[in-house]
């Protein structure tokens, strides 16, 4: 293969200089030149032998500036973070110890972590939303969603993506700010699509006005999820786009901080963070298109609970705010089968 080197000559002009197999310049004697001008060779960088760099690292999430909790909800993304931003030649371990300098919840981050470290890949870690499991005083729910992408060394595309969503708590350190205290949940373990899988699981999977995380694709193909409540979401889908932050893997398995087992356990609920790409948390206000949604939800006879920002009287279902609830909608459905 003749590979070219650039020539440099007194008149800037001249052509490229082959290299023989054995590399050596080929350089054309002085009564060959254009009027016997000397001639000297630059080597050119091979640039097919440097390495390739994976992408970089995005950026961290920052809460909006109506977000309740925002420290926290920073605090646990930046955790979901820490273990899905890494190299080929990372270690869970070291990640872990990055988050938590306590040995022995390092140590159960680093088992926990296992589900989305993959040794000799590089993985980025996007966070979409970090929305409120549930809190008392002393400790906290933070569930995360985040885009994780993966490729090969020496790649610079991803091989694999997956989005999760992940259950991160904190709790009050002795001065008084958030600590990290475990992850409850990684997002889950991928699930193939079922050859059977119901005409119905797969309307709502595939429907491009449904933002479903990878987390609460897995929990409709492993069949947890209700039917009631796949015919709600298909039914506020005809009324607008939206994206859900959790199905079940990823919720607190009871409500959180008492001893009653969440509708989300039972697939009989989903969390909404994003109506027609607008936050909950942003659109508070009563002439909003998230509110008229809401309006409509509670109307419906097949709701059992609806969780929101706002209190709406007489309403048909069962309906609640907090603080919890002012950064999405939860909808719980009366069970089907």
């Amino acid at each position: 293969m003749t590979v070219y080197e650039r020539e440099i000559t007194a008149d800037g002009d001249a052509p490229a200089i082959p290299v023989d197999g054995d590399g050596a310049v080929d350089v054309p004697a002085p009564n060959e030149t254009d009027g016997g001008v000397t001639t000297t060779t630059e080597p050119v960088e091979d640039v097919s032998a440097a390495p390739i760099a994976p992408p970089p690292f995005p950026n961290q999430f920052e809460p909006s500036p109506n977000e309740v909790q925002a420290d926290a909800k920073r605090l646990g993304a930046v955790v979901a973070y820490q273990i899905t931003n890494y190299g080929p030649d990372s270690s869970v371990i070291e990640l872990a110890a990055g988050v938590t300098a306590d040995p022995a919840r390092a140590d159960a981050l680093a088992r926990g972590a296992a589900t989305v470290h993959h040794p000799g890949m590089w993985s980025r870690g996007t966070i979409e939303y970090a929305q409120l499991g549930g809190h008392f005083d002393d400790r906290i729910s933070i569930m995360v969603v985040i885009h994780q992408e993966l490729g090969g060394e020496g790649t610079a595309d991803a091989e694999r993506a997956e989005t999760r969503t992940m259950d991160v708590r904190l709790m009050r350190g002795a001065s008084g700010a958030w600590e990290f205290e475990e992850l409850a949940s990684a997002g889950g373990q991928p699930v193939a699509r079922p050859a059977d899988l119901s005409p119905l699981a797969a309307s709502v999977v595939d429907d491009p006005r449904i933002d479903l995380p990878d987390s609460a694709i897995w929990d409709i193909y492993s069949g947890d999820t209700d039917h009631a409540l796949l015919e709600a979401m298909l039914d506020i889908a005809e009324r607008t786009p939206y994206s859900v932050i959790v199905l079940k893997t990823g919720h607190p398995h009871n409500v959180f901080g008492t001893g009653r087992l969440s509708n989300h356990t039972v697939g009989r609920a989903v969390d909404i963070h994003e109506v027609d790409s607008e936050l909950v948390i942003d659109s508070h206000d009563a002439t909003s298109s998230i509110y008229a949604l809401s309006e409509w939800l509670v109307s419906r006879h097949d709701i059992r609970e609806f969780g929101s920002p706002w209190r709406f009287d007489d309403a048909v279902a069962h309906n609640f705010t907090d603080e919890v609830h002012h950064d999405h909608l939860h909808v719980g459905v009366f069970p089907e089968w």
